[in-house]
């Protein structure tokens, strides 16, 4: 028994001291961060305005011919470009009506080049029998009938060449009769619903798919009449898109000048740039509008502000471990954000570089930048 004992100290001794000394073996590895200062600053502020995304071109293509619909190009969601054809009519009809038109015009053409022969030639006749006349070898009624059928030959040549305008009219219209069954795309966009499928009997003016335009989208806020005029004079302004979580700079465009008789709000027309087409029409937006007032307000720089599930929140250095705190975006000024925090104060350094592959309690390895070199002479 008491052997049995000993063995068993024994073996958990030995475990003790493997664990311990595996411990001291495997040193924490620290993480090789930047960092930056919280500041102070007065600054103006920014109003959280609402609103939301438009599109700027919205279109219902039509037909402008009636027609069998033979060919449907495009689905709902499909991106077209300007000039792009998203639908087909049944061209057979007025493939026929084109032969004939230009059938028409050769007849035309025929007609006008025999009354050119015939006018040229009562032409040379009036002249020759002037001629005459200047000689006293012919006779005045002889001049004037020769002047007459040269004048009538002349007309007719003028209405040979108005009819072959006429034909030629026709046969330019059937062609873009013609062009008009390809249904082409206005300007560049996705397609957002079909109204039509292949088989069906459209008339003219009936809407086969509709089109809106992504980039750039407006974005309409509503703003206070006490920021109006600040608003007015800015060339820019942020804007929040919950949608996409993110951010981004619309050029300001105007401010309609009709605002609600309750609230006191004046909608305000935004551009903003969406190559990518990640803003959609109908999302939501929060602009931030400048307001001419200015406060004392804590900026970070915009690398140091990561997004989570709860919120917004940043690194910073605490005693040589990462230590976390939540913020609150309030605006974006320039590469910093002003923020709002129960923890941060100014002076504190937040983690700027490195802050994606960390965790709170970290150890920090903080690098430092290196300090200018000296002018020359100096």
């Amino acid at each position: 028994m008491l052997g049995g004992l000993r063995a068993a100290t024994c073996v958990a001794a030995l475990a003790w001291m493997s664990a311990t000394g595996l411990a001291q073996g495997q040193q924490e590895r620290a993480v090789r961060v930047r960092v930056a200062p919280v500041v102070e600053e007065s600054i103006e502020q920014k109003r959280q305005v609402t609103g939301d995304v438009r599109a700027i071109g919205r279109s219902q293509l039509a037909a402008q011919e009636p027609g069998l619909v033979i060919e449907v190009l495009v689905d709902e969601g499909a991106r077209v470009k300007q000039g792009d054809v998203v639908a087909r009519l049944d061209p057979e009809g007025l493939e026929l009506d084109l032969v004939e038109a230009k059938a028409s015009v050769l007849a035309a053409e025929a007609k006008v080049a025999e009354e050119e022969a015939l006018s040229a030639q009562a032409a040379r006749d009036r002249d020759r029998i002037r001629e005459m006349l200047a000689l006293e070898s012919g006779s005045k009624p002889e001049l004037d009938r020769a002047e007459s059928q040269a004048a009538a030959e002349a007309a007719r040549l003028e209405q040979a060449r108005a009819q072959l305008a006429i034909e030629q009219a026709r046969q330019r219209l059937i062609e873009k009769r013609l062009g008009d069954l390809e249904i082409r795309a206005p300007f560049s966009g996705r397609v957002t619903e079909k109204f039509t499928e292949v088989g069906q009997w459209v008339q003219a003016g009936s809407p086969v798919v509709e089109v809106v335009s992504l980039d750039p989208v407006e974005i309409r806020v509503d703003v206070p009449e006490r920021f109006v005029s600040r608003v007015i004079q800015a060339e820019t302004v942020s804007v929040m898109l919950p949608g996409v979580g993110q951010e981004v700079s619309a050029r300001v465009i105007a401010v309609i000048p009709r605002g609600d008789m309750r609230s006191r709000l004046f909608p305000l027309r935004l551009l903003a740039d969406n190559p990518e087409e990640l803003i959609k029409p109908g999302m939501s937006a929060i602009g931030l509008v400048p307001t001419s007032e200015r406060a004392m307000t804590l900026l970070v720089p915009k690398d140091a502000v990561l997004q989570g599930e709860t919120g917004s929140y940043v690194y910073f250095e605490g005693g040589g471990r990462a230590a976390i705190a939540p913020v609150e975006r309030l605006f974006a000024i320039g590469d910093r954000v002003a923020v709002r925090s129960a923890t941060l104060r100014a002076g504190m350094s937040v983690v700027v570089e490195g802050n994606e592959r960390m965790r709170p309690g970290s150890l920090l390895e903080v690098i430092e930048d290196p300090a200018p070199s000296a002018e020359p002479g100096a």
